[in-house]
């Protein structure tokens, strides 16, 4: 017996779109990486004006130190038991691309997904210029994830004083590149490599 679950929208389209958008080459993709590109995606909005608020779904820090929802992962377990995604008896998904792009066109004529269709795209083809594993030492390094690792906390991450030392990052990289880049994929991978850099250089005590 099986017990029905609430779909937030907003996660079953994250869902769809990381596993339809995510480049070949960094597929097949384990459950921690959707969560973590999701985490990704929605920071990456937050730096173009996107309220947390208006994201739709919550993340928290696991005691493992990585992002996770449990509204995405409940949208995940769903789009696999579709047969939009195969998952082997690793974690490991697979991208079942028709399925995945029908469902995502039916998807876009039902809301207006177009930014944040942009925004977790650009998070997936981060993985095209840095590794995964630093990708996931980078954001395990941001505000809210760090401070929570070290004291070995479980908390909310994108509270107000997490975003207020996002903004101040972007600031900085957005000051490096200069107002004539247009693309969010430049400075999310700027971004990303200084966290890494920053934690390279820190001493150990």
């Amino acid at each position: 017996m099986t017990s029905s679950i609430d779909i937030i929208p907003e996660a079953y389209f994250d869902a769809v779109a990381i596993m339809a958008d995510a480049p070949a080459s960094v597929m097949p993709m384990t459950v921690i990486e959707v969560h973590l590109y999701a985490y990704l995606g929605c920071i990456l909005g937050l730096f173009k004006g996107q309220a947390v608020g208006d994201w739709g779904y919550p993340f928290a820090v696991t005691s493992e130190g990585f992002p996770f929802s449990v509204q995405l992962e409940n949208a995940r377990s769903v789009i696999v038991a579709r047969g939009l995604v195969e998952e082997d008896g690793e974690g490991m998904m697979a991208a079942r691309r028709d399925e995945l792009a029908a469902e995502i066109d039916s998807l876009l004529t039902l809301g207006s997904w177009g930014d944040r269709r942009l925004w977790l795209r650009v998070a997936t083809q981060c993985a095209l210029a840095l590794p995964v594993g630093s990708i996931r030492h980078a954001i395990s390094q941001t505000p809210g994830l760090a401070a929570s690792v070290r004291l070995g906390q479980r908390r909310q991450l994108l509270q107000a004083d997490d975003i207020d030392l996002l903004y101040e990052e972007y600031k900085i990289v957005s000051s490096v590149l200069g107002a004539d880049v247009k693309d969010l994929l430049s400075p999310a991978v700027i971004w990303l490599s200084a966290r890494i850099l920053r934690t390279e250089d820190t001493p150990v005590d």
